[in-house]
């Protein structure tokens, strides 16, 4: 079944709304009975008394037979009060001694209440002969107590009807606009709870690692809205002020983490370029001798002829070539060993890889191995961290290298090769480095980027070559996949979205 999701307003609303309707019903149910009941019983007293009156003034004239003074009383009785259809008196025999009617009154009215045996009164309502809609009440008050005649007093009960009508009228209006006062409250009370947890939603679905400042901003700017200044009206920490604090907090200790765990992540990959070189001190320590050799022999010829100009020149261009070797080894080693400033920028592929491959140069030696680069991809661009990316190819290069290098071990005049060449599609470029090595076990290849994992021997490495370089992968929002079986190479991809490109 479907989950109904009602925003705050709505069930604000529909709460407060229901409950002024429900209270609101009852009230005016209760009201009304209350009122009517009220009316009913000062109504029935009044009439009661005018009657009551009207008999103890009417026993002096039908006593003294006085039919006119009688008809004068009758009239004046009705005349004063306009709530009065009609007065006349009856004997118990059913003549008519007086009446307010122009005519005569009406045969069906004589007998509709006459009270019963020792009844002090007698009410009953009616309808008017003329207007069925019209209600009367109708008393009937015995004259003497031995009931000789009757007062009939009818008194209109449209009076109680109005009244309870326009009680109730008010009292729906009330409830209308309590009705809308509780809309408004619903309004007021969800902006104002609502507004401050909808930013914390959106915050929460959105945020990541790398945003959370632009998080707390926001979180800052919410705290200067309407909303929050209305809150803070009432002067008071409620759980909605609580939860804002404590988001903010996390926040901030998050944002700590992540420098915290930036300046370790980038640390990391610093030593890890340095075990890099580490790796490739071997080779470099052979490409520095080498010149070094060159020059104490050149020095030890000038020594032995200082007058010889032509041989002093000829070993001072020598020994500048030498100087050029060191130093063009040492450069190499700063620019790669260097800091990255985390600076994306179009980058020629082709000169990347040129400068990976005379580092690793370093770490090949004489040793019979080829790399080769597919020249009809040059030129060809990139949108990377340069530094950083080198530092990648390198890690792959070596590993490639240490891999043709077991496998030399163990079959003798083996010829290794590493292939380099790059793949397009729509969506993605894929630089590729393919090698005849040992390759990968396919147990293997899920664990060759987890940090601190390696299948070389102790001390030849530090199993995170691989995991820094699919780190930086993730940076450029790519990845770095293998594709390897046991003792027939393997194929690394580095694969980077176009729009890096």
């Amino acid at each position: 079944m479907r989950k109904v999701k009602l925003p705050l307003f709505t069930k604000f609303a529909l709460g407060i709304s229901l409950t002024v309707l429900v209270f609101g019903v009852l009230n005016a149910v209760l009201v009304r009975n209350s009122v009517s009941s009220s009316l009913n019983t000062e109504f029935e007293k009044r009439g009661y008394f005018i009657a009551r009156a009207l008999a103890e003034q009417a026993v002096f004239y039908i006593l003294s037979e006085d039919p006119a003074g009688l008809n004068s009383l009758v009239n004046e009785i009705k005349a004063i009060d306009t709530t009065i259809h009609y007065v006349f008196i009856i004997s118990e025999t059913g003549d008519v001694l007086a009446h307010s009617f122009p005519e005569k009154v009406p045969p069906t009215l004589k007998t509709a209440n006459m009270p019963g045996p020792g009844d002090e009164f007698s009410i009953v309502s009616v309808r008017d002969q003329d207007d069925k809609s019209i209600f009367i009440r109708d008393f009937s008050v015995p004259v003497l107590s031995r009931n000789v005649a009757y007062v009939r007093l009818g008194i209109f009960e449209n009076e109680i009807i109005n009244h309870v009508v326009e009680t109730v009228t008010t009292l729906w209006f009330m409830v209308g606009i309590f009705f809308v006062l509780g809309l408004l409250a619903a309004l007021f009370f969800s902006y104002t709870i609502s507004t401050p947890l909808k930013v914390l939603s959106r915050q929460s679905q959105t945020i990541n690692i790398e945003t959370i400042q632009l998080g707390l901003g926001i979180i800052r700017d919410s705290t200067r809205r309407l909303s929050y200044r209305i809150r803070r009206i009432f002067n008071s920490d409620d759980e909605i002020d609580i939860l804002y604090e404590n988001y903010d907090h996390m926040l901030r200790r998050l944002e700590q983490t992540y420098h915290t765990m930036n300046q370790l992540q980038q640390s990391l990959m610093h030593s890890e370029k340095m075990a890099s070189i580490g790796t490739l001190t071997a080779g470099v320590a052979h490409e520095i001798n080498n010149p070094l050799a060159g020059l104490r022999i050149g020095l030890n010829r000038i020594a032995r002829r200082p007058d010889d100009a032509q041989q002093i020149i000829k070993y001072t261009e020598l020994m500048q070539e030498s100087l050029n070797k060191m130093e063009q080894v040492i450069q190499d080693l700063l620019t790669f060993s260097r800091k990255s400033q985390h600076q994306f920028e179009q980058t020629n592929t082709c000169e990347m890889l040129r400068k990976t491959l005379k580092l690793a140069s370093y770490r090949i030696g004489r040793k019979n191995i080829s790399i080769n680069i597919d020249d009809s991809i040059c030129p060809h661009y990139i949108y990377v961290e340069p530094n950083r990316m080198e530092q990648v190819f390198l890690n792959i290069v070596i590993n490639a290298i240490d891999s043709i290098n077991e496998k030399m071990a163990s079959q003798s005049g083996f010829k290794g090769q590493i292939d380099i060449f790059v793949k397009e599609n729509e969506t993605h470029t894929q630089i590729c480095f393919s090698d005849n090595g040992m390759g990968l076990d396919s147990s293997l290849q899920g664990k060759i980027f987890d940090p601190f994992f390696t299948t070389k021997k102790v001390g030849e490495g530090t199993g995170l070559g691989l995991s820094v370089s699919y780190q930086i992968m993730m940076d450029h929002g790519g990845e770095i996949r293998v594709e390897s079986e046991s003792g027939k190479g393997a194929t690394f991809v580095v694969v980077l979205p176009r729009h890096n490109v």
